[in-house]
């Protein structure tokens, strides 16, 4: 019980963090791929310290409120459609006996999500700037290269919470 109650607790707070990282991300729109980012590291910090259901309720919670809560619609969906349950993603494909199929699980989550921007974003305002077909080459090749950053700077984040957090706490 104490486990459980103690994760809870966790997930609330994470909760609450992430949705005030969300509504700062607001007054700073230029950062918005950023601070999304930010906020998924407190599901990340969830799913260590309760497991996939608390990672999951976490993320659950802060999408709804963010949907909810916070001004900038476009920073609240960036993290309900990618960023929030990247760690959930991150950590199923990292739990596979193989690293390729892993990075594999990974790829292909993040190449039908950004298909599926460009899909919705050609039309609204990408129209002009992606009017050639070899831009698509470009965007997805950058967006690749940017996530594949993405995922290591998380891993490097999440190395650095096991040895002097998780690691390091009362009751370890």
């Amino acid at each position: 019980m104490k486990g459980n109650t103690r994760a809870l607790s966790l997930t609330a707070l994470s909760v609450a963090g992430a949705v005030a990282i969300l509504y700062m991300g607001t007054f700073v729109p230029t950062m918005s791929l950023t601070v999304a980012a930010i906020a998924a590291l407190f599901t990340a910090v969830c799913v260590i310290e309760g497991g996939f259901k608390y990672g999951a309720l976490c993320f659950a919670a802060t999408a709804i409120l963010g949907l909810l809560i916070v001004p900038n619609w476009a920073l609240a969906l960036l993290y309900l459609t990618f960023f929030g349950g990247y760690p959930l993603i991150k950590s199923i494909a990292e739990r596979q006996r193989s690293q390729t199929l892993g990075w594999g699980i990974k790829l292909i989550v993040f190449f039908a999500v950004l298909t599926l921007y460009m899909t919705l974003l050609q039309d609204l305002m990408l129209g002009a700037i992606l009017a050639a077909d070899w831009a698509f080459y470009i965007v997805y090749g950058v967006g690749v290269i940017a996530f594949i950053v993405y995922d290591i700077g998380m891993s490097k984040l999440i190395g650095f919470y096991l040895a002097r957090i998780y690691q390091h706490r009362e009751g370890r």
